[in-house]
């Protein structure tokens, strides 16, 4: 046997091994939910024991500390304390609306045709059974690493809870300022670019920032019969119809400039053409990518979404209010307070009443040229090594937002190789992973971990 074959043959067996681990924390229905007493704590509790029992070496290894409800920090003092790593995973998933609709029930954690299928296998518990499985086969071998390193486990992301801020409480508290964090966000992307034949990993160095912000106006009301020229309801709808027709301005940004730079330098010709030509600062590049299609335009403006619509309680009864939540994914470049007033001049009634609902400032970004991003790099190179490494803003949300209070270096990345449809799959149905992913996602932790 080559020493090549010997590496894919272990590989093999700790994907296989993993598998059934990551299945047995899918049977956990860790729903979480925006009031918490409505979630099934007892299997909360179960998946940390899982945890536990599944992964003994490193659960015995660390000091283990519970944030929130059921989230979990976990310990591991490494020979140095001078840069300490904080790795992040959720234990958390979405509710499923119909267990009909999957091909495999969704807390089954099937594994079949060469995947782990179920709820979390790609969001987010792949990647926290790839953390785990890293540091509990490091943990076995006597392995300390180089730096402190902590494990933090959320148990609400998926509704934007509040154990993410204890746990920075917790590190703040202590006097723990992280060298590195990184939570998942980014992938392992193939058929993300078009054009961009190559997987591309891509490594969030930031997060837009969110706002659901309700507009409201009111009316007589009345009677269905006798509607008047303009009321409540047709208030709200020409004010979606305005924000509709003047977007944000669109711009790139430093960071998809360079990411944009990264994919033509492995692109083909007219491909890298276009690309160099797009990845240019200003407007007028922007403009050109926001043409492109919904995601494009995502990277390089401040986005607008009209969600939840309220109007009459009957067909034949005239709104006394009528109402629209916009849920707005704000552009690195603005903040809170100028995205709502981009709102109201766009708009431009008042007799349309604004209340924030919710609302989160954009991240800070993070470095790209700097000794955390070259590990990133490095341990992708060793578990991916035909992915191209690109930096890019998140259009989502993470628990990582948080830390960005402790740490200037705070990064968003699962190392699992995702096609277009997986990626779709994620809050859907028939979420599933890869078994070989997992291996690969354990490889690059271990390197991290090593590299300390």
């Amino acid at each position: 046997m080559t020493p090549t074959s010997h590496v894919v043959q272990a590989s093999d067996e700790v994907s296989l091994r993993l598998a059934a681990k990551l299945a047995e924390l899918i049977r956990c229905r860790t729903v979480s939910r925006p009031d918490r007493t409505l979630e099934d704590r007892a299997e909360f509790t179960r998946h940390v024991r899982a945890m536990n029992d599944l992964f003994p070496a490193i659960a015995g290894a660390v000091e283990q500390h519970t944030v929130g409800i059921t989230g979990q920090l976990w310990h591991w003092r490494g020979a140095a304390s001078l840069k300490p790593v904080v790795l992040m995973a959720h234990q958390d998933v979405v509710p499923v609306e119909s267990e009909d609709d999957w091909e495999h029930p969704p807390f089954e954690g099937a594994i079949a045709d060469g995947r782990v299928h179920g709820r979390g296998a790609l969001d987010d518990k792949g990647d926290l059974a790839c953390i785990l499985e890293a540091a509990d086969s490091l943990a076995a071998t006597g392995f300390v690493p180089g730096q402190d390193v902590y494990f933090f486990f959320g148990d609400c992301e998926e509704t934007a809870g509040a154990t993410a801020a204890e746990a920075v409480d917790f590190l703040r508290e202590r006097g723990v300022p992280p060298w590195l964090v990184l939570d998942e966000g980014g992938a392992v992307a193939s058929q993300a670019f078009p054009g961009v034949n190559a997987p591309v990993g891509v490594i969030g160095v930031s997060e837009k920032g969110i706002l659901d912000l309700l507009l409201e106006a009111e009316d007589a009301g009345g009677h269905a019969s006798a509607p008047p020229a303009f009321g409540a309801v047709q208030r709200i709808a020409r004010a979606i119809l305005r924000l509709q027709r003047r977007p944000f301005p669109a711009g790139v940004h430093p960071v998809t400039q360079e990411m944009l730079k990264r994919l033509g330098s492995t692109a083909p010709g007219l491909v890298r053409t276009a690309l160099r030509l797009v990845a240019r600062p200003g407007r007028a590049a922007g403009e050109v990518l926001a043409r492109v299609g919904a995601e494009p335009a995502a990277m390089v403006r401040t986005t607008v979404a009209a969600t939840e619509l309220q109007g009459s309680d009957g067909t034949n009864v005239l709104a006394r209010r009528a109402a629209v939540t916009l849920n707005i994914r704000i552009a690195v470049t603005e903040t809170v307070a100028s995205a709502v007033a981009g709102v109201r001049r766009r708009i431009a009634d008042p007799r349309i009443r604004h209340t924030v609902l919710s609302a989160t400032e954009p991240s800070p970004i993070s470095p790209v040229d700097c000794d955390q991003f070259a590990l990133l790099e490095a341990s992708m190179r060793h578990s991916h090594p035909a992915a191209l490494a690109v930096p890019y803003i998140m259009m989502a949300a993470t628990d990582a937002r948080f830390f960005a209070a402790i740490s200037e270096h705070v990064y968003r990345f699962a190392p699992l190789g995702m096609d277009k449809a997986q990626r779709g799959s994620i809050h859907g149905t028939n979420e599933s992973v890869a078994i070989p992913e997992l291996g690969k996602g354990v490889a690059f932790y271990q390197y991290l971990l090593r590299s300390l």
